[in-house]
């Protein structure tokens, strides 16, 4: 995970001091010992016999290349945190703590030292299933409800950071629906309680001593590797569901439509005529997929899936993924109207394929030029595609200019994009994209609404074009 200046690293709750000071309301407890609901002493101790400390034996994925030279490999040990669910001993903690492990050892707060296997794993949230034989009945975790968690609530963060043992550190929620692009269902809780490598798989404690989240990455600078105060942790309703079906299936299955969609922002709503800003706008479909057989397009506004009207692509993602075998009406947004759909919600694939575009054929090599946007254009010839390294099936207007400040330039194109569809329009030759610029400007819209396919992918770029 990356962002602008800084690296994300997969770790879990820290209980290192926090850096923030924590001011306790009038007659408040002057401690957080003295604020969780465990009888009148040794509140916290109560927590601490929930929470585990994970070992593990791993192979570094250099290692493991078939390219790699010959040799005994090196083996290193990992520390991490875990937390139990069943007296029995279930136990939670993140996939990337598991991954690629020779073996897998839980130490309880008592010291006692257990194997442990490996139950399930999800795929597309961080969370693993881990199974140990006690001798006895294990003390649990009781789970809060974490869509009721505000900014500013108190946290308790428990682990074992950088393997120095069992840990506690104190801090509030920064944040809420945080988005760090590892997967489509990214929604993590902020906290600046102080996480640090070690605590990967931990427990983040509300203030009544239930576990709100599961401690698993940190944004720290690229020249350091400890917490700054920017920890994350998966929702525990999200945590909670997720092992719920590892329990019951030892795997996870989450719902799916077979589209790959992006937000609707302001300008996107301006150019379809859209009166709401916000939605999730379809930028593929796979046509194999539930989206496909229900009629959706490329193009279509998502506005509202059953009850429920996703604020953009990422709800949208969450919604259908709790919704699997469902059938729904789905309303869209296509031809400067409403229509409704009736989609039943297929299973993700355990493969998924990035669906092409279907735009129509090519049939000239006419140049277009929009100096007013900056923009020159012209249709996919096989000189094109050497000079722009296209796909041999590559299909849409390729650009062939872009003026250095201009309309076009601050959006982002460049020389060697192609656009596919203009509004939700596929085009293929310069004549009808410039045919569906000036139906925009005729209806005295102010944004139009690009399909482009560059270098990173497929994405909606709205572009001001004003209105004559």
């Amino acid at each position: 995970m990356r962002c602008p200046g800084l690296t994300a690293f997969l770790i879990a709750a820290s209980v290192m001091a926090s850096a923030t000071t924590l001011l306790p309301a009038p007659g408040a407890a002057q401690s957080l010992r003295d604020v969780l609901p465990f009888g009148r002493t040794h509140r916290i101790a109560k927590l601490l016999q929930t929470v585990v400390n994970i070992s593990t034996h791993k192979i570094p994925a250099a290692q493991t290349d078939p390219g790699a030279a010959k040799g005994e490999a090196r083996r290193i040990e990992a520390f991490s945190s875990g937390f139990i669910i069943d007296p029995s001993g279930l136990i939670v903690t993140n996939r990337h703590v598991v991954e690629r492990a020779l073996d897998v050892t839980v130490t309880l707060s008592d010291g006692t030292a257990l194997p442990a296997k490996v139950r399930g794993t999800g795929r597309t949230i961080d969370i693993a299933l881990l199974e140990i034989t006690p001798p006895r009945p294990l003390p649990t975790v009781t789970w809060g409800d974490s869509d009721k968690v505000r900014v500013g609530d108190q946290v308790l963060a428990v682990g074992n950071p950088l393997g120095i043992g069992e840990s506690v550190s104190a801090g509030i929620v920064s944040a809420k629906n945080r988005d760090v692009m590892e997967t489509p269902f990214d929604d993590y809780i902020q906290t600046d309680a102080a996480i640090n490598h070690g605590n990967s798989g931990g427990p983040l404690f509300d203030t009544r001593g239930e576990v709100i989240g599961v401690n698993t990455a940190i944004y720290t600078p690229t020249e350091q590797s400890g917490s700054v105060g920017l920890g994350l942790a998966i929702p525990g309703n999200d945590a909670r569901a997720a092992v719920d079906q590892l329990r019951r299936l030892g795997r996870l299955r989450q719902g799916w439509l077979g589209l790959r969609a992006q937000d609707v922002t302001p300008n996107i709503a301006d150019a379809f005529g859209l009166p709401v800003s916000y939605g999730a706008i379809v930028i593929a479909v796979d046509p194999d997929g539930p989206g496909a057989r229900a009629g959706l397009q490329v193009g279509d506004v998502i506005v509202r899936f059953g009850k429920q009207a996703p604020k953009d692509a990422r709800a949208l993602t969450r919604i259908v993924a709790a919704a699997i075998g469902d059938t729904a009406p789905m309303v869209v947004w296509r031809d400067r109207k409403e229509q409704t759909m009736m989609v039943t919600v297929g299973e993700w694939p355990e493969e998924q394929q990035s669906p092409g575009d279907t735009a129509g054929k090519l049939v000239t090599a006419v140049h277009t030029d929009l100096p007013d946007l900056g923009l020159q254009t012209a249709p996919i010839t096989d000189e094109a595609r050497t000079k722009y390294k296209l796909a041999e099936k590559q299909t849409g207007v390729v650009i062939t200019g872009v003026t250095p400040a201009s309309v076009a330039d601050q959006v982002g194109l460049a020389a060697g994009d192609v656009i596919l569809r203009v509004q939700q329009t596929p085009v293929a030759t310069s004549a009808e994209m410039l045919a569906q610029f000036n139906d925009v400007r005729a209806a005295q819209r102010q944004h139009v609404v690009l399909l482009v396919q560059d270098h990173k992918g497929l994405r909606w770029i709205p572009l001001y074009v004003g209105a004559k």
